[in-house]
């Protein structure tokens, strides 16, 4: 088994008592506070796990369990948030710039949570199916990826002038997730994002660094995804700029090579998985 412990610049750390009649949740908050403090993010390997996520994917425990990958994350980001709330060293008051209305914080806080996604390793279904509420993926730093869709009663486009200086926010549950294109990870480039629930990875705007606008659009909740390249010729692999993708295509065939790009869109509308997935499999809790 491998493991790693990622550490930032911005850690000190410091130690919490708690007196027997702290409430559970008192103690979960400050527990959670002292570990943010510590800087620290553990990222675990099992047997089997191959090179391209051990080197793509931190702040995850990712196993194998017969035919699927099976990754463990708590979705808590090792970064500076307004959503950490005041009284911690990695608040911050700074939230996401854009060309709209300023950015207000929701009333939440960030609060640990105990994702298990499990993904298919060669998954070739391609039925498009509902993705649903909640989290369907999981990026390479860790975090829940959601949809396009809002808490019912509510819109993206209301809900996007909550976002972080990350484009993060919590759910009322403290759930913190990406919607749109995360500026930590992938700005207008073809970085990796993630992987879906149904296997795909995701990707940045750009099928690779030089290559610009590849990706098709849709609409906010519209039943289609955008899921591939424009570009005939880069539309059935991945791209060639990832540091993993000798890698991945050794173990792929170009069925199972389909993956996701962000939406080529600005703002709200740089979403990184819609109402729709590619494919079926795979399972969240």
């Amino acid at each position: 088994m491998f493991q790693k412990t990622l550490s930032f610049a911005f850690a000190f750390i410091f130690t919490i008592q708690c007196a027997r009649d702290k409430k559970d949740t008192d103690f979960t908050s400050l527990a959670l506070l002292a570990l943010l403090n510590s800087s620290s993010c553990t990222t675990t390997f099992g047997a089997g796990v191959p090179e391209w996520i051990q080197t793509s994917f931190t702040c995850v425990t990712v196993s194998v369990s017969g035919s699927n990958y099976v990754f463990k994350f708590n979705s808590v980001p090792t970064y500076k948030s307004i959503y950490w709330g005041s009284s911690s060293a990695n608040y911050e008051t700074t939230m996401y710039a854009n060309s709209g209305q300023t950015n207000a914080a929701n009333p939440n806080l960030i609060k640990s949570q105990n994702y298990t996604l499990t993904v298919p390793m060669n998954n070739t279904d391609t039925t498009a199916t509902t993705s649903g509420f909640g989290m369907i993926g999981v990026s390479t730093n860790g975090i829940a990826i959601y949809n396009d869709q809002a808490a019912p009663g509510d819109s993206l486009s209301t809900e996007y002038y909550t976002f972080d200086s990350a484009q993060g926010h919590p759910t009322n549950t403290g759930a913190y997730h990406y919607h749109v294109e995360p500026p930590k990870i992938s700005n207008n480039d073809s970085k990796l994002v993630g992987i879906a629930k149904d296997g795909y990875l995701i990707f940045g705007k750009k099928h690779d660094s030089t290559t610009a606008n590849l990706t098709t659009g849709f609409t906010l909740g519209d039943a289609n995804s955008s899921t591939k390249c424009t570009d005939a010729a880069n539309n059935a692999s991945v791209p060639t700029t990832w540091s993993g993708a000798s890698n991945y295509n050794t173990s792929k065939t170009a069925g199972t090579a389909r993956h996701y790009h962000v939406n080529n869109g600005t703002e709200v509308n740089g979403i990184i998985l819609s109402g729709k997935l590619i494919g079926q499999g795979g399972s969240t809790n």
